[in-house]
């Protein structure tokens, strides 16, 4: 089989990049190395603005043209957007024989009405292959697939593919990464008023989001209007911040780095931006502890054994729940690593049991 994986949008955000590398790792298990292209998805919104979320009358189509088995679409795909953005590309693989499947998907801003279209979408035209990264988007489309599986997100595969490097000369290290909210006060001291206070490691925690108000409650939806007022207010003038927190050497990551605004990237000292996923990845591998608004800054840090929280209001936190994170937004939690491993596993052989040739007959 020749399999067409289309990633995307590492620069919007390096999580794609991410969870892109897992499937990636996936893919190629189970279809063999040789046989998985890699390419860049649908050109809609990395630098765009209005109309974000369509592609140019003068991009082309690029994808319709690619001869292949089957293309694969991955992450929070089906949404608003996934319709306006892929209808007419998927039709046009169909029609010269070449099927589609979702891995690792996830639902994003997908009300009533959208999962409507979507269902009637995959009723005429089904995904060969379904295999979600929560049970929520599971429970809505798994029936409309020809196959389907309730599995993980492909974030959890990262430790598969990617082998990381030590930063012993920094340790015990805590990675601070805020880029939707700004960044809480975070102290091993009493903090008065504090939002949030936990142990751990025998240090007692105390984080505040302090003068924050409707930034942090907007910022923590996770939605294109939080991602505008960041960048606006990343030019005001802010208390530093610590390189050390305690015994805790901090590293500070941004997961959105375009626009590459760099009184918003380096707001606060030890600051770290790469174009590359793999430098979030090591940072992450080593962490005694992630503090984040981002679910697979969480999601990595958990998949190499370590300790993460997750502050944000989305319902993407349900792919961390998948794996048994479910305290993961009220304290720091680890997951069981044999519990993984048998997920990771269990979705390897459900993907290498299924008869690919049936879907071209």
């Amino acid at each position: 089989m020749r399999i067409v994986y289309c990633d995307s949008f590492w620069a919007q955000n390096i999580g794609n990049g991410i969870f892109g590398l897992g499937v990636d790792y996936i893919l190629k298990t189970v279809f063999g190395r040789e046989n998985v292209t890699t390419v860049y998805d649908l050109q809609t919104y990395v630098n765009g603005y209005g109309k974000r979320f369509f592609t140019s009358k003068n991009a082309m189509d690029y994808i319709s043209v690619i001869d292949a088995d089957y293309i694969v679409l991955s992450g929070p795909v089906i949404s608003r957007y996934f319709l306006p953005m892929w209808k007419n590309t998927l039709i046009n693989l169909h029609k010269r024989g070449i099927g589609y499947m979702i891995v690792s998907a996830g639902v994003m801003k997908c009300d009533e009405n959208t999962v409507k279209e979507c269902r009637e979408f995959f009723r005429e035209y089904p995904p060969f292959v379904l295999s979600t990264r929560d049970e929520q988007t599971y429970n809505l489309f798994h029936e409309y697939a020809t196959h389907s599986y309730n599995g993980i997100c492909g974030a959890f595969f990262i430790p598969n593919a990617y082998s990381p490097a030590p930063t012993s000369t920094i340790k015990p290290t805590l990675v601070v990464n805020f880029d939707k909210i700004p960044e809480p006060e975070i102290s091993l001291t009493p903090i008065p008023k504090s939002d949030f206070n936990f142990k751990f490691n025998d240090d007692e925690f105390y984080i505040r989001f302090s003068g924050t108000g409707m930034l942090s409650r907007a910022g923590s939806k996770t939605d294109r209007f939080s991602d505008a007022l960041i960048y606006a207010t990343s030019i005001l003038p802010s208390r530093p911040r610590p390189a050390m927190i305690g015994k805790y050497t901090v590293i500070r990551t941004d997961h959105r780095y375009i626009p590459h605004y760099r009184s918003k990237i380096y707001k606060y000292c030890n600051s770290v931006c790469s174009d590359l996923p793999h430098t979030y990845i090591n940072i992450y591998a080593n962490a005694d502890l992630t503090l984040s608004d981002r679910v697979h800054a969480c999601a990595t840090t958990l998949a190499y054994g370590n300790t993460a929280m997750c502050i944000v209001k989305t319902n993407r936190i349900s792919l961390l729940n998948r794996v048994g994170a479910t305290d993961v937004c009220r304290r720091p939690v680890k997951i069981d690593m044999d519990m993984l491993d048998s997920e990771k596993k269990k979705l390897l052989d459900w993907l290498g049991n299924i008869d690919y040739t049936e879907g071209k007959r």
